[in-house]
């Protein structure tokens, strides 16, 4: 990732987007689609529960109502299948709850088993295989909760990153000299408004031919030197337009880990605006 590109977002654009009274980043209103799930969120693992407990006993209840038309085998076969369904509330449980969560409805089902394992279940030990599944389901379901915390703290870190970086870039951008953050590659990967007011956007062209023109790397050029030697570099620059320039190089290790040279363009003389 670049400081800055011509394609997609750039920190610095951003940076700007962000400053209130700036046509940044907006305070958007829920979507009528995000009110109703908000609205209906309370709802969705209980109903999950009362769903899958529903399906688990649905043979009983057809023995108990007589509903002959909707019997199935299905409905008598083996209850570790049938149990599979509540993996559904544990995960997502796991998921919007965390690990609390997830051992809560864990739990939740463990009791809903039980009726079933000790009265009803004519296969050979079902209280041991209903445990064996409450522990794999326990576990599946804590792992989603684990890596959904995990998620969250990298997506705050993110963040914390991500304003400190823009209000480098915002300090960057402030600052009386040209600051310049060119690749291995001679391409420029970031310039400051000081160094875009006095050469105009050249982000993503090579800095020979933007600055000075040519088709080919300076012979003077310090950018290998000061990226391989991992040194601060210090020269002079003098333009076609007679404009001078003191240059102070240091390596930088821009966010996509490739070493650049990040310039410190100070004026001597020949300073005019272009």
């Amino acid at each position: 990732m670049e400081l800055r590109k011509k394609k997609g977002p750039a920190i610095l654009r951003r940076a700007r987007q962000d400053e209130p009274g700036k046509g940044g980043v907006e305070h958007r209103t829920p979507s009528a689609k995000s009110r109703i799930y908000a609205s209906f969120r309370p709802f969705i693992l209980p109903l999950l529960l009362l769903f899958c407990t529903f399906f688990y006993y649905f043979g009983e209840l057809v023995n108990w109502l007589a509903w002959d038309a909707v019997r199935n085998e299905f409905f008598y076969g083996v209850h570790d299948v049938h149990r599979l369904l509540f993996l559904a509330p544990i995960i997502y449980a796991g998921y919007n709850a965390r690990v609390k969560g997830a051992v809560i409805v864990t739990l939740v089902s463990f009791v809903i088993f039980l009726p079933r394992a000790f009265f009803i279940s004519p296969f050979p030990d079902p209280l041991l295989r209903m445990v064996l599944f409450i522990i794999a389901a326990g576990l599946i379901g804590s792992l989603t909760g684990v890596i959904r915390n995990q998620a969250d703290r990298v997506k705050q870190l993110n963040f914390v990153v991500e304003d400190e970086r823009n209000k480098l870039v915002n300090i960057i951008d402030s600052m009386a000299d040209g600051i310049l953050v060119t690749g291995p590659d001679f391409k420029i990967r970031f310039m400051n408004s000081i160094m875009v007011k006095e050469f105009g956007e050249g982000t993503g062209l090579p800095c020979y031919k933007h600055l000075h023109k040519l088709n080919d790397p300076c012979e003077q050029c310090m950018i290998p030197n000061v990226i391989n030697d991992k040194e601060i570099g210090k020269w002079e620059c003098r333009l076609d337009d007679n404009r001078i320039y003191e240059i102070v190089a240091a390596p930088y290790v821009d966010t996509d880990g490739v070493v650049c040279q990040l310039s410190i363009f100070r004026k001597v003389a020949g300073f005019k605006n272009v």
